[in-house]
């Protein structure tokens, strides 16, 4: 399974300067999100949002004026808290290495704040999973999501505020429940 999540990773990288334009720079990301679970079937009498945090880098290849390529590395959290019993929640904590692949729409290219949006798929590979217990080993190793983004630039400095909903369901113990990762989120970046 190594080695699969290897390749891929490998393939992820090679595969968008293979599609992409000219190098347009790359940076450090930093953020806070608040991510719960949605689905079917929430376990227990009812779940909340879990804060966390998120940091990584990014590469951007210009495609034209508009247009541009962002490919992301971030190490993020995620998770919910679950009421299990009584008024008690039990905190859930992913950690993924996520890796989103960004085309992004920068508009007023001319002036100092340059409004953007963005939307494309990432895929999120599990590090760890735990709660206020344990380590969980019944969670999927990896995730398929769609960002949803808008944001503003202005000099080397970008704000950053995203939407990411999980595509598939994480878990994999043998009670065949339905959950997926819904993420919101608030980035800083700093383009070099």
């Amino acid at each position: 399974m190594k080695r699969i999540k290897i390749i891929f990773l490998l393939f992820f990288f090679l595969s968008a300067r293979l599609i992409a334009g000219e190098f347009s720079g790359w940076g450090l990301k930093l953020g806070y999100n608040s991510s719960i679970f949605t689905g079917e079937d929430i376990p227990g009498k009812g779940v909340r949002s879990q804060p966390g945090l998120m940091f990584g880098g990014f590469i951007s290849y210009k495609l034209n004026d508009l247009l541009s390529l962002q490919q992301e590395v971030l190490f993020t959290t995620k998770g919910a808290k679950i009421n299990t019993i009584g008024d008690i929640y039990l905190n859930n904590t992913f950690v993924y290495l996520e890796l989103p692949f960004l085309a992004k729409a920068t508009f007023l290219k001319d002036y100092w704040l340059r409004p953007n949006i963005y939307l494309g798929p990432a895929v999120d590979v599990l590090i760890t999973a735990f709660n206020d217990n344990y380590f969980l080993d019944d969670i999927r190793s990896f995730d398929l999501e769609i960002v949803l983004g808008a944001g503003f630039e202005f000099w080397r400095v970008s704000l950053d505020f995203r939407f990411t909903k999980g595509l598939l369901n994480f878990d994999e113990s043998a009670d065949d429940i339905n959950l997926k990762n819904q993420t919101i989120s608030a980035l800083i970046g700093y383009a070099f």
